[in-house]
């Protein structure tokens, strides 16, 4: 319940104040939660040297704990800014977005859905996950994100009404599968977070060198319905800015067996995720222990 009131609390006051004063009080917060966090803080420097180790950097000298340290407390802080342009950007029209956020390979999202079928855009939890779905509805696009619900239920109900509030569709995971097909069916958008798997339904892959469960549902649902994938994100440039990103359709060979195609989409989506979080370890918000 405190969170709930938090961010309550947190939605009413961004609207009140200037942006510049929201930042500095979330960096205030951010830097108390890096002070005191027991379980965020560990599981991120694991991730995070997973990925270092993968990449050849070195994660074991003094020199390299210390940057380590610097990468977490700013990727805290950025996760920090990232919830005050959740509750701060919901309100924003289709103009004032464009001027703050600059997009990229919009005609990848029209290549998508020029098939007919829908099309299933994948993110990672890097940047502002929830703020390119906005922007995707803000542009006109029918947008269905599939996202896990809050336990607490007015929590929950909040997050849903932000979502909506720029015309996005929210479909909760445990009826993610049917609503996703009937959305497709009409060639609409589903968004869906590829780097974490919480059905514990996933399938196995090699994720930075080691294997890992990922979410089955992008995949599944390709190859079932013949929707296109393509994987795009959306991160912060600097305080006021903000660059989203939409790469080319995946090739799927839609000759092969239903089996085939759902390998050849987790492929694709390894590579593309591995490439963007590489390049944006300060803002993968993966506060869960990905590797055991």
């Amino acid at each position: 319940m405190f969170r709930y009131y938090l961010f309550e609390l947190l939605r009413f006051v961004v609207h009140l104040i200037p942006p510049r004063l929201a930042y500095a009080i979330g960096a205030f917060l951010a830097e108390a939660n890096y002070i005191f966090s027991r379980r965020s803080k560990p599981d991120l420097r694991a991730n995070l040297v997973r990925v270092l180790d993968y990449l050849g950097e070195d994660t074991e000298s003094r020199a390299a704990r210390r940057r380590l340290r610097i990468l977490i407390r700013k990727n805290f802080r950025n996760f920090s800014y990232y919830l005050v342009d959740f509750f701060r950007f919901s309100r924003f029209d289709a103009e004032k977005m464009k001027r703050l956020v600059r997009f990229e390979g919009r005609e990848n999202v029209d290549a998508a859905l020029a098939g007919g079928k829908g099309a299933l855009g994948v993110t990672a939890h890097v940047g502002n996950w929830e703020l390119g779905g906005m922007m995707l509805a803000l542009a006109g696009y029918p947008v269905h994100a599939i996202a896990l619900s809050h336990q607490n239920t007015r929590l929950n109900r909040l997050f849903v009404n932000q979502r909506g509030l720029t015309g996005m569709n929210v479909i909760p995971v445990g009826r993610a599968a049917l609503r996703s097909l009937r959305a497709l069916k009409k060639n609409e958008l589903v968004l869906i977070l590829g780097d974490r798997d919480v059905t514990e339904r996933g399938v196995e892959t090699e994720f930075f060198g080691r294997k890992v469960a990922i979410p089955r549902g992008p995949a599944g649902l390709a190859a079932r319905s013949g929707a296109a994938v393509f994987f795009g994100y959306l991160v912060r440039e600097s305080t006021h800015r903000y660059r989203a990103v939409f790469r080319p359709p995946l090739e799927i060979d839609r000759t092969a067996s239903r089996e085939e195609q759902e390998a050849q989409v987790i492929r694709g989506l390894v590579k593309e995720m591995e490439a963007c979080i590489a390049a944006h370890l300060d803002q993968w918000y993966m506060y869960y222990p990905i590797w055991e």
